[in-house]
């Protein structure tokens, strides 16, 4: 096999792995809440961070924007299916 061949296999094994996996499980942990649903804001942590140790300040966690609290986020690899096929039903009406 040349090195061409090899890499094209692979590319295509990457391909196939990810559109099963998009296929089981189409939504992903949000990755600005890391899949909790809440966030915090970055002047919070920076607060935490940078306040006393012997006063802990409580942070406050919002519902995250990104994933309208729910913690999950769908796949890019399913997004882009989603929209293939509503453009294929689309143009065969």
């Amino acid at each position: 096999m040349t090195l061409t061949m090899l890499v094209a296999a692979a590319i295509a094994a990457f391909a196939l792995g990810y559109s099963l996996l998009c296929f089981v499980s189409p939504f992903g942990p949000c990755r600005r809440c890391e899949g909790t649903g809440n966030h915090i804001s970055w002047w919070d942590k920076h607060r935490a961070r940078t306040a006393p140790a012997a006063k802990p300040k409580r942070r406050i966690r919002k519902p995250c924007r990104r994933c309208k609290g729910t913690g999950a986020r769908l796949r890019i690899g399913r997004r882009i299916h989603n929209h293939a096929r509503r453009l294929r039903a689309d143009g065969t009406r």
